[in-house]
């Protein structure tokens, strides 16, 4: 939603005069000439989701609850503005909040703002996009949306078994550049500092490439991990499209590669794949998906229980152009290796549920 200039003029104000805003020379700054150029948007999404689980005996140990009812609360807030600068290109800003979070969590742990995209950046029509904080990277970008939907990201997304860090999700501590689009062709590329920041070896890097043409989407990504006792080299391929009568899909193949930089310890490597169909016909949405882990290798040989599964369909309704209901049933699968199982099986649930979604 647009906020109104007034109220942005009075709050631009408020900050110069704080004497904080621009503490090196307040007095040079043009208030209006600052508002004629300046746009400001507050944007988020309310998201509540219902649901009940049936757990196995392996699964109850896994997860140390019982079969239950709980709440999905992952409503959340933003702010982000930009600036065309008289000299220069146009400044582009973002703060965003997390989830709100569930019972278990710590009172404001995940709700606080600047957990989910959170940066300062440059973009023009002809360089692209650049971005420096705590950002999505490009691979993980593809791997959340489409290949970790509807409720594939127990195993696609998070799920793995291999060690060290395959791959980050957003990333603080992040330079990220997003190309224009050439004829269909669009490139991204990012680099910065992993989990340990205090080591000078932490690092990371990654590209993502996308071509598009028609209803169609080609994509490939790769990114490296260097967490100090393990390198990760992990590559994906992915193609997804929607088409005119209604029909769309997606499907990705990623592999995973660790190797021990502790002498003794064996490298070892994963693969995993996800897939889905939908359908949409007037306010609707059927969608259905299925992604899987193989067998960890661990020293070149398998390690027997560690593939996983997920299954699951939904059933969507667009009750406005901003907001959703929707029902969900889903099947997971961890494995978790032999001493997790219980009875000869792997820890499991079924998850049914229902919840909506309004974006504003």
């Amino acid at each position: 939603m647009e906020i109104k200039k007034s109220l942005l003029a009075l709050a631009v104000s408020s900050l110069v005069m704080s004497g904080s805003a621009f503490a090196a020379d307040a007095d040079a700054v043009s208030i209006e000439k600052l508002k004629e150029s300046f746009s400001y948007e507050v944007y988020g999404v309310i998201a509540m989701q219902a649901l009940t689980r049936d757990y196995n005996d392996a699964g109850k140990a896994l997860w140390a609850e019982d079969s239950n009812w709980k709440l999905n609360n992952e409503s959340r807030i933003g702010f982000r503005g930009s600036k065309d600068l008289a000299k220069g290109p146009t400044f582009i800003w973002q703060i965003e909040s997390g989830y709100v979070g569930g019972s278990s969590a710590a009172p404001g742990a995940d709700g606080k703002l600047g957990v989910r995209d959170t940066f300062v950046g440059f973009e023009g029509d002809s360089w692209g996009k650049i971005r420096v904080g705590r950002v999505l990277t490009p691979i993980y970008e593809i791997i959340d949306w489409p290949g970790s939907n509807p409720g594939l990201g127990d195993v696609y997304d998070w799920g793995y078994g291999i060690a060290g860090a395959p791959y980050q999700d957003r990333q603080s501590d992040t330079v990220r550049w997003d190309s224009p689009t050439w004829g269909g062709f669009s490139v991204d590329l990012a680099f910065g500092r992993g989990d340990k920041v205090a080591e000078a070896d932490s690092n990371w890097a990654g590209a993502a490439a996308h071509y598009t043409f028609g209803g169609l989407t080609l994509q490939g990504a790769y990114e490296h991990n260097n967490t100090g006792d393990w390198k990760n080299d992990t590559y994906l391929v992915g193609a997804q499209g929607n088409f005119e009568n209604g029909l769309g899909f997606f499907a990705q193949y990623k592999m995973m590669e660790a190797e021990a930089q502790v002498a003794g310890v064996d490298d070892q490597s994963q693969n995993s794949y996800t897939v889905g169909v939908m359908y949409n016909v007037s306010d609707y949405q059927f969608k259905i998906g299925y992604a899987a882990n193989d067998k960890l290798e661990d020293g070149g040989q398998k390690v027997a229980h560690t593939d996983d599964s997920v299954i699951s369909g939904q059933v969507m309704y667009f009750i406005d152009p901003s907001a959703v209901v929707y029902t969900r049933v889903r099947h997971v699968e961890r494995g978790e290796g032999e001493a997790k199982r219980v009875d000869n099986a792997n820890p499991e649930f079924m998850e049914y549920s229902v919840g909506v979604e309004y974006y504003f």
